[in-house]
């Protein structure tokens, strides 16, 4: 399987301490010419939902060279208005929780979703939860959200240098 994640730019709101995108001459990665012969699209930035249109846009692209693709969002910012517009043309989502501000968004977001058309549909749901987030800490005990489709690593640490696993490449979009 060849998977192709794709950095879509590299602005992002957060600060995080162990982000890998500092460890990446970003601007030397290659520009993806074409999505034919990947088998799954990993759209990533910075955070990809701080331009909205782009990944619209960008998956439509996909959509139209490469049919067939799976097309997956990492992203840490699932309070955005619009990311149910996003939600329902991707593949899947991963959400990562990289500090304690990220977990109510996500408890809404998990909650909208349950709660909506998008719940019968067929989702790669993941949630990356970084050390030192408890995700139940914040939460009144009579809070209720079902994570039960979601594939769930916990107490994930930074690690330096981000390797890519084997079978991925790393490609910039290029902005016209």
């Amino acid at each position: 399987m060849k998977k192709l994640r794709l950095l879509l730019f590299s602005d992002c709101t957060k600060s995080c301490p162990g982000c890998c995108n500092k460890d990446w001459d970003l601007d030397s990665l290659p520009v993806c010419k074409s999505y034919e012969g990947f088998n799954e699209i990993i759209l990533t930035g910075g955070e990809p939902t701080m331009n909205i249109s782009l990944v619209k846009e960008t998956i439509a692209d996909i959509r139209k060279q490469n049919p067939r693709a799976k097309i997956f969002m990492y992203t840490a910012n699932v309070s955005v208005y619009d990311i149910y517009k996003l939600f329902i043309l991707l593949d899947g989502i991963t959400v990562s929780l990289h500090d304690k501000s990220d977990i109510i968004p996500f408890i809404n977001f998990v909650n909208n979703i349950s709660k909506s058309p998008y719940k019968e549909l067929k989702k790669s749901l993941r949630l990356n939860i970084f050390q030192g987030i408890d995700l139940f800490e914040s939460l009144d005990s009579g809070e209720n959200f079902d994570l039960k489709r979601w594939e769930i690593k916990d107490n994930i640490k930074w690690i330096k240098h981000c390797p890519l696993p084997k079978d991925e490449v790393f490609m910039r979009l290029e902005i016209k």
